[in-house]
C-alpha cells in the first residue's frame, strides 16, 4: 500500500535523521504517553510503520492523519511532536 502520493522526503536535513531528530525521538520515547501510543502501534505493523515514519519525518503526518486505521493514533502522536 505504497502509492498514497506524498512525494519524496520533505525539506529539512539531507541525509536522513539529523541529530535534532534523534534527540527529539529520544525525548518522545521518554514520555509515557508516547510509549503508550507506540505499544498500541506494535500490535499492528501498518500502524507501527506509520508511527516510525512520522517520528523520522514530521511531514508524514499529513499522509496518515485521514487514514481510518492509523489516523487516530497519528493525531495523538502529533500532539507530542510539537
Amino acid at each position: 500500500n505504497m502509492g498514497m502520493g506524498g512525494g519524496g522526503g520533505g525539506g529539512g536535513m539531507p541525509g536522513g535523521m539529523g541529530g535534532d531528530t534523534m534527540k527529539k525521538a529520544q525525548q518522545m520515547m521518554s514520555n509515557p504517553k508516547v510509549m503508550e501510543i507506540i505499544s498500541k502501534a506494535q500490535s499492528n505493523p501498518k500502524i507501527m510503520k506509520a508511527v516510525q515514519e512520522c517520528m523520522g519525518n514530521p511531514a508524514a503526518f499529513a499522509k496518515y492523519q485521514n487514514d481510518p486505521e492509523v489516523g487516530e493514533l497519528i493525531r495523538e502522536l502529533q500532539k507530542y511532536m510539537q
